[in-house]
């Protein structure tokens, strides 16, 4: 078969009918809710907001202020470190490893910021988690002044760059990501302090969270009440799919202010690629049958079951023979927050 109509078959047949259930989702909860903006999280909202937008052009959904932001846990994670509150999201993540890789995998500190703060014998340590985020909430309290300096020019820049999307006003945000447990949402109301909405392909808990006075209320499409490992397939074997609803840039770990009479006021940096985006030409293929896929079922009002989902679902990820050649080179995740570098979900789960 020719390799480009072998990849817009399968963005048709694979991203098509889930994405297009959960876009139908996001309509219905956005004609109850009237959210003044939608935000698509990077990286998986990238493919999202370009449907969205198509779909919209179209008049086949509705339109609302919408945004594409850059985010990543590891950003929140190191603009945040100062903020004991959010430790229980950013320690009690399982990990195995030296403080200096924890530091520099999870939270994006260069080793030259943390020698800075740290001991060559403290940076050498080893902390697995969650078992012993106690002990590290010790070790970062003792340098709680010193990592608020070194992070607040980024969280000040981040801050205005949110004011700059719309993000953090007194409307409620309604932030729109594959899933699953919230953390970015949670960090950001957080960070925002501010109420929040979340609209999730599958959750670990669907409902009001409270962040210290402020509710962030998490809603999920397929499933929820599931966690990792405990047999549901579209989770355990999430990576797939993460591995498919990226961007062209490597993870988002940075920002710097431009000049203030320059347009774009911000600038953006990034780290490493994964193979995904160095064949992002190819993925670009896969969207395009996906986009396909989904207006045809807008347009003709076509809607899946979510059993029938699963089961689809459930076909790709199991069986080698269904996976063209050509796309197997996109499936490759950046998993360094956990401290696996890059995993390649076909060779985990030997498909």
């Amino acid at each position: 078969m020719n390799r480009t109509v072998a990849l817009r078959d399968f963005g048709f047949n694979f991203l098509g009918p889930i994405c297009s259930e959960y876009l139908h989702a996001l309509e219905q909860l956005c004609q109850s809710e009237s959210p003044r903006k939608l935000v698509f999280l990077a990286r998986e909202g990238y493919f999202l907001e370009q449907v969205y937008q198509h779909l919209v052009s179209k008049g086949l959904m509705s339109s609302y202020p919408a945004a594409y932001l850059n985010v990543s846990r590891t950003f929140l994670f190191r603009i945040s470190i100062a903020d004991p509150y959010t430790w229980q999201w950013s320690l009690y993540h399982k990990y195995k490893g030296t403080l200096a890789d924890l530091l520099v995998g999870r939270f994006g500190f260069t080793l030259s910021q943390l020698a800075s703060l740290f001991t060559e014998e403290e940076l050498a340590v080893n902390y697995e988690l969650p078992a012993q985020g106690g002990d590290l909430e010790l070790v970062l309290s003792q340098h709680l002044p010193a990592l608020k300096s070194m992070v607040q020019e980024s969280r000040n820049a981040y801050l205005d760059y949110l004011q700059s999307l719309g993000i953090g006003t007194t409307d409620t945000p309604l932030m729109i990501d594959v899933g699953y447990s919230g953390t970015i949402q949670k960090m950001l109301t957080r960070l925002l302090q501010c109420e929040s909405q979340g609209l999730y392909f599958i959750t670990t808990e669907d409902g009001l969270h409270d962040i210290e006075g402020f509710q962030a209320s998490i809603s999920s499409v397929f499933k929820t009440g599931v966690r990792m490992g405990h047999g549901y397939l579209m989770l355990d074997r999430s990576l797939f799919l993460e591995s498919l609803l990226t961007a062209p840039n490597g993870q988002f770990v940075e920002i710097g202010r431009m000049s203030e009479l320059t347009e774009p006021k911000f600038h953006f940096f990034y780290g490493r690629q994964t193979r995904t985006q160095s064949h992002f030409q190819d993925l670009h293929v896969v969207f395009a049958g996906g986009q396909q896929a989904i207006e045809h079922f807008f347009r003709h009002r076509i809607r899946f079951s979510t059993e029938e989902i699963e089961c689809m679902y459930q076909q790709y990820v199991t069986k080698r023979n269904l996976l063209p050649r050509a796309v197997c080179p996109l499936f490759d995740v950046d998993d360094v927050i956990s401290g696996n570098g890059n995993v390649n979900p076909l060779q985990l789960f030997g498909v």
